[in-house]
């Protein structure tokens, strides 16, 4: 006679049913949690996109100076187009540890809206060499064209050696064709070899730098018009 009710499994079955109870169970937990923190990381960027530069502005305008550093470091990190307004504005700041911060997040921010203001605080007389050369340097980083000429009018000035080679790397990470005549000109007169190279290897930049621009201006339209032709001379 047979047994009424489900017939005996084996181990081998039990421990398969139990896994796929398991993942049934489990699988829609972990799809509920993924949606939870998905969800929450959505919400929270939202509500604090917006008031976390108030609060950085709030630390950069404090009486403690650590506090305004991080201020200037927080809206420089934050990559948000308003702070470049508020890093302007410190440039004002009595503190140079304040300004020497401020220039260096404009220049990792590559923000070009700084230009004229930093070429203007470039030629305040007065101002340590240390002060320019970190202008000098963040101007390079930004890479406007529009600095290139300011900078080439700065390099008639006496200059020490240490920021005369800075302004001419500046040059070359530019890449302005302005650039090239006064780069040549040091190249041949100038009695530094440090000088003279420095100056070889920025116009070596500003040249390829042109001449990848002329590259990518080209490509498409060659694509565009000759898609089947082969590269090359014809």
């Amino acid at each position: 006679m047979k047994r009424c009710g489900m017939t005996s499994l084996d181990p081998m079955n039990r421990a398969a049913i139990a896994i796929v109870a398991v993942a049934l169970l489990v699988a829609p937990a972990m799809a509920f949690a993924q949606i939870s923190a998905d969800q929450i990381r959505q919400r929270y960027e939202k509500n604090t996109k917006g008031s976390n530069i108030d609060d950085y502005v709030r630390k950069m305008n404090s009486k403690d100076i650590d506090d305004r550093l991080q201020g200037i470091s927080s809206l420089g990190e934050s990559h948000d187009q308003k702070a470049v307004e508020y890093l302007l504005q410190a440039l004002g700041d009595e503190d140079m540890r304040i300004k020497a911060k401020a220039i260096d997040a404009l220049g990792d921010m590559r923000a070009t809206e700084a230009t004229p203001v930093l070429i203007q605080q470039l030629f305040l007389r007065g101002s340590a060499p240390s002060y320019k050369r970190r202008i000098l340097a963040a101007l390079g980083k930004i890479g406007d064209p529009r600095s290139a000429q300011s900078i080439v009018e700065f390099l008639h000035r006496d200059l020490d050696d240490d920021t005369r080679g800075t302004a001419i790397y500046a040059l070359g990470d530019i890449g302005s064709p302005d650039a090239v005549e006064k780069l040549d000109q040091i190249a041949a007169t100038s009695t530094k070899p440090t000088v003279q190279r420095l100056a070889r290897e920025a116009t070596m930049k500003v040249k390829y730098h042109q001449a990848m621009l002329q590259t990518e201006a080209k490509q498409p339209l060659d694509t565009f018009l000759k898609p089947d032709q082969p590269p090359g001379p014809q």
